[in-house]
């Protein structure tokens, strides 16, 4: 699928392994420049921002795969038929696997992804599986929830990255799937709860 370097996800863009989440989620969604490709982006800013403000040092390039690939799971290119979120996991894994990161960073990866719904704090699971979570319920929900980041930055955001037509195509896709796997729904909020064992990844 053809890619524009002029659109906000290829200006994110720094390295292969992001390049290749990138196209991993146009494959599967059958899109560019989609609802769900500028939600991607809007929650990279937004999960880099609460960790600037809280003078942490992050993996940019592993939030931007996870950036990318933590709703995959969703579209039917990339479904088991499991918990979506699993589903992304499980993805992430065969999309990043040529790039031999380190056990520890790909487990890093994969539970930020698996774990973005999860109900509680996941602070002690690492840094960027926190700020994926917070940052997915901003741009979610940012009338109810902000974190501490101001008001006037987030109409910036999404001045620059519109979110219209947003909330109906998160509709569509929770209709979807209470439709294709109804008993899978409440996994996405009880994921695994302990953090993965990175030996198991090597």
């Amino acid at each position: 699928m053809a890619a524009s370097h002029d659109l906000p996800a290829d200006r994110l863009v720094r390295t292969a392994p992001e390049r290749a989440s990138l196209d991993a989620l146009r494959e599967v969604s059958g899109e560019v420049d989609g609802q769900m490709e500028r939600h991607s982006v809007r929650q990279f800013f937004i999960a880099e921002k609460l960790g600037q403000d809280r003078g942490l040092e992050i993996d940019r390039e592993l939030l931007v795969c996870v950036a990318f690939l933590h709703d995959a799971g969703l579209f039917p290119g990339a479904s088991t038929g499991g918990v979506y979120t699993n589903d992304g996991r499980l993805l992430a894994q065969r999309v990043l696997a040529p790039f031999d990161w380190p056990p520890a960073r790909m487990a890093l990866c994969l539970d930020a992804i698996e774990q973005h719904h999860a109900l509680h704090s996941r602070w002690d699971w690492g840094a960027e599986v926190e700020l994926m979570r917070l940052s997915d319920l901003v741009d979610v929900v940012p009338r109810l929830v902000r974190f501490g980041i101001p008001r006037e930055w987030l109409r910036e955001l999404f001045a620059e990255l519109p979110r219209r037509g947003f909330y109906r195509h998160i509709w569509s896709q929770f209709v979807r799937g209470l439709r294709e796997r109804p008993t899978t729904i409440p996994g996405m909020f009880r994921p695994p709860s302990r953090p993965t064992d990175s030996a198991t990844l090597g």
